[in-house]
C-alpha cells in the first residue's frame, strides 16, 4: 500500500519546496518599497566625506567646506559641480546614479548655516594680547 520514496524522489521534493519557498522570499522581497536615499548618509559611502570632511567641515589642502553651501550656490551649480567636477573636484557623473546625485543636491542645497571660523582665520603675531 505504501511506497518507499527513493532517493532521487526524495531530492525533488526538497527541492521543489526550497525552491518555492526560496521564490516566495523574493517576491516578498520585491513588494517592500526601496529605501529612500538618505543624503547625510550618501556622503559617507561615497566618499565625499575623505576630501570634504567627517562633518562636511572642509579639510586644509584638499576641499572646501561644504557647510553652507546652500546659501553660496544654487542646485544646478551643485548637480554640475557633482557631475562634472571642477575646482580641482573630480567629477562623480559616471560613478554616482542619478537618484544619488539628486539625493546629494536635495541634502547639500539645504545646508544653509554658515561655516565656523576657525583661529587659523585671524593667526595672532607673538608676544601681542589681543
Amino acid at each position: 500500500m505504501y511506497r518507499r520514496l527513493s532517493l532521487t524522489g526524495l531530492r525533488c521534493v526538497v527541492l521543489f519546496f526550497g525552491l518555492t519557498a526560496a521564490s516566495s522570499l523574493w517576491a516578498q522581497e520585491q513588494q517592500q518599497p526601496a529605501q529612500p536615499l538618505d543624503g547625510a548618509a550618501l556622503t559617507k559611502q561615497k566618499g565625499c566625506v575623505y576630501c570634504h570632511g567627517e562633518h562636511l567641515e572642509g579639510t586644509e589642502g584638499k576641499a572646501p567646506s561644504l557647510r553652507g553651501v546652500g546659501l553660496r550656490r544654487d542646485k544646478t551649480f551643485i548637480e554640475g559641480q557633482i557631475r562634472n567636477g571642477g575646482q580641482s573636484m573630480p567629477p562623480f557623473g559616471e560613478a554616482l546614479t542619478n537618484d544619488e546625485i539628486q539625493t546629494l543636491v536635495q541634502y547639500l542645497s539645504q545646508m544653509k548655516e554658515a561655516p565656523a571660523k576657525t583661529n587659523t582665520d585671524a593667526k595672532q603675531r607673538p608676544g601681542k594680547k589681543h
